[in-house]
Parts: structure tokens; sequence; C-alpha cells
């Protein structure tokens, strides 16, 4: 994380980003951050930690526009108690 508070990592080409904030955290879960070939945007992956399942798989991804700088996403995956 830098001092602005947006994160910084690497794209597929070497190059580094400081582009979108922190990805929303969930409840027993996390995020795996990834950029598209394009380069044009972030991708929150998130999982859910052991015990729990994603209540809605299909929500599972989120991204955020290097340009804007914020999360497309109106609703955020949920981890739920099960396999």
């Amino acid at each position: 994380m830098t001092h602005q508070g947006s994160w910084r990592f690497g794209s597929a080409s070497g190059e580094t980003y400081e582009d979108c904030e922190q990805p929303p955290e969930i409840a027993h879960g996390s995020a795996r951050l990834t950029v598209d070939d394009n380069e044009e945007y972030v991708t929150a992956h998130y999982t859910c930690k052991s015990g729990y399942r994603l209540e809605e798989p299909q929500l599972a991804a989120i991204r955020c526009s290097i340009e804007t700088d914020e999360w497309e996403s109106n609703k955020l995956p949920a981890c739920v108690a099960g396999e």
C-alpha cells in the first residue's frame, strides 16, 4: 500500500500500477488483484476462507477502471458458512 492509500502491484508486462484504492474487504474472504491484458482494468478476484463459500459465485470478481480509479460494483461478493 502506498502513502496515498492506493495499492502498488505489477502487471504481466512488469509495469507497476498505483491505481485504484484497496478493493473493498469482505468478511471471511480475501481478494487477489490482476490487471487485464489491455491494462485498462484491475480485477479483484475474491475467495473465501476455509469453512466458507461464496454466496453468489457470479459475484466473485469486481473490477476497477485504471482511468477513473473507481471500483465498478453495485453488490459485493459475500462469504457464508459452508463448503
